[in-house]
């Protein structure tokens, strides 16, 4: 293995690795703009330029490969590279690169979104020149809309072409090219070809000037003004990791979190922009009963006590139904605390699409329906038949919190029960069914696992705090358990699940981490 030496530091590292990346993963900082681990390198920024002994100048660190080299060409007789990072060369041409960039830069970082999350701001504290020579007036564009969602201001701009690269390797679609040269060169759509793919919203994420703009977020906050909180994509099965920005218990934008067993570096756009589903809707936030054709609010130990003493009643004649868009703990507790028969109602299917990167958008819009069947065994298929046949007399509901339009089946059914219990924490057609309703927790407020499409469980943590008297949903039906194997709290939870299923055995919200852990690989070893 080649050994290299950078500054003061020495590395045995991989045969044709960059200088560039053994830097960043030995936490050496060297300034970048257009290299991005994802994307094809480029090096047309010259930011990572970096010394090397033995070549008469300076090279570019994002291209500038390490290879072992025969002993008479190795540098103080065992080095296959020395390079220099902050000596006296490199710092100067730092500062000329940063001056020619900010040429046509406007002074606009106190109203600039990026602000807080700008390499050009950082890099220009840290390496730059405190005043710039440049004297001639500076070039003006207007912004221009690339899409729906995208606008780019052209002055903060530094053609990095990261956003054309993406547009061309991840997405596949080639929607932004560089238009004209030299001095006039901007980055545009090709004619009648908008940035309107579901990955459109990405090069917002890997731009590092500032310079597109998210038309959902722009001019909406501030990073330092917002809480962050990792967690997982709710919209389909394969489970996205993101952070969600929130400030006031509002969520303000979301953005994909690194998870290379995943999603990578991406996110789709049905992911970053669904939370708005989430808002303006008719929240349930206490238990209600249904009364002379309307819902009235009641007492959790009343709502308790009346589905306890009904299933006393009627236990055997009760079904159930489990929910895709539960947590992992939630669809445990459903199927300990109903025995018998439980169901699932009909999946959100959609076509899968999957990009020429390999970045997958699931056609299963449920996140959890693995883990449902991995912990609801018992599930069974047409359960309508089976309410029939078996005289089931009622029925409790995890409700996806979709509005779904129920068949003509299911309406006849509902209809026929005597007593129907629905969680939900939104008012929809199927929860008006209900004679209880408890008030569950959105995705957005719910802790928990889910096992995605791959068999990877990860941790579901709450970006916002629960509203008004609803409960998690897991806990309200630890609520109505009333043996002796009542759980303390979601930890105690995930241990008795494990116990009945080890495929999950051993696993905690602190060994999930924000990586989370693979079934498969588990079964494996």
């Amino acid at each position: 293995m080649p050994l290299l030496k950078i500054d003061d530091n020495k590395f045995e590292v991989e045969n044709g690795k960059t200088v560039l990346e053994v830097a960043l993963e030995n936490n050496i900082e060297i300034p970048h703009y257009c290299y991005h681990p994802a994307l094809e390198i480029a090096g047309s920024c010259r930011m990572c330029l970096v010394q090397v002994e033995g070549m008469p100048k300076l090279q570019v660190s994002c291209n500038t490969f390490i290879l072992e080299v025969p002993p008479e060409r190795k540098v103080d007789g065992k080095y296959d590279m020395v390079v220099h990072t902050k000596n006296e060369l490199v710092t100067k041409e730092r500062k000329n690169i940063l001056e020619f960039l900010l040429l046509n830069h406007p002074l606009d970082c106190p109203v600039c979104d990026q602000a807080g999350e700008c390499y050009l701001q950082d890099y220009s504290f840290k390496f730059g020149n405190a005043h710039s020579r440049f004297d001639e007036d500076k070039r003006v564009r207007p912004n221009e809309n690339l899409g729906s969602q995208i606008v780019i201001n052209h002055n903060r701009c530094i053609l990095c072409t990261r956003c054309t690269r993406f547009t061309r390797e991840i997405s596949g679609t080639s929607e932004l090219f560089v238009e004209e040269r030299g001095y006039n060169s901007k980055i545009a759509i090709i004619e009648d070809n908008p940035l309107d793919n579901l990955l459109a919203g990405n090069v917002t994420d890997i731009c590092p000037v500032g310079a597109l703009l998210s038309t959902d977020y722009i001019h909406k906050n501030r990073i330092w003004n917002m809480k962050k909180q990792p967690s997982v994509c709710q919209d389909c099965s394969v489970g996205c990791n993101i952070d969600v920005f929130t400030q006031k218990d509002k969520i303000i934008r979301i953005t994909p979190r690194e998870n290379h067993q995943v999603n990578g570096y991406f996110m789709c756009d049905i992911g970053r922009y669904g939370f708005h589903q989430y808002e303006n809707i008719e929240r349930i936030t206490s238990p209600l009963h249904k009364s002379n054709g309307g819902f009235s609010e009641i007492s959790w130990d009343i709502a308790i006590k009346e589905i306890i003493d009904r299933l006393k009643t009627n236990g055997s004649k009760t079904a159930a139904i489990a929910s895709p868009f539960h947590t992992n703990e939630t669809n445990y507790m459903l199927g300990r605390l109903f025995h018998g028969l439980i169901g699932t109602f009909p999946f959100m299917e959609d076509k899968e699409i999957t990009y020429p990167s390999g970045f997958r958008i699931s056609g299963d819009r449920s996140p959890n329906k693995q883990g449902m069947y991995d912990l609801c065994p018992q599930i069974v298929k047409d359960l309508p038949s089976k309410i029939k046949k078996q005289n089931i007399r009622g029925i409790y509901i995890l409700d996806n919190g979709i509005d779904i339009e129920l068949d003509d089946i299911w309406k006849k059914i509902l209809k026929t029960m005597d007593f129907v219990v629905v969680q939900s924490y939104v008012m929809t057609s199927l929860s008006k069914t209900a004679d209880i309703i408890l008030p569950g927790l959105s995705p957005f407020e719910s802790e928990g696992t889910i096992t995605n499409d791959q068999g990877r469980v990860q941790w579901l943590r709450p970006s916002l705090p629960t509203p008004g008297d609803g409960r998690p949903d897991w806990e309200i039906l630890n609520l109505i358990d009333k043996t002796e194997n009542r759980y303390v709290d979601l930890n105690d939870l995930m241990k008795g699940l494990g116990k009945q299923f080890p495929s999950y055995s051993d696993i905690s919200l602190f060994k999930l981490g924000e990586q989370g852990i693979s079934l498969s690989k588990r079964a494996k070893e």
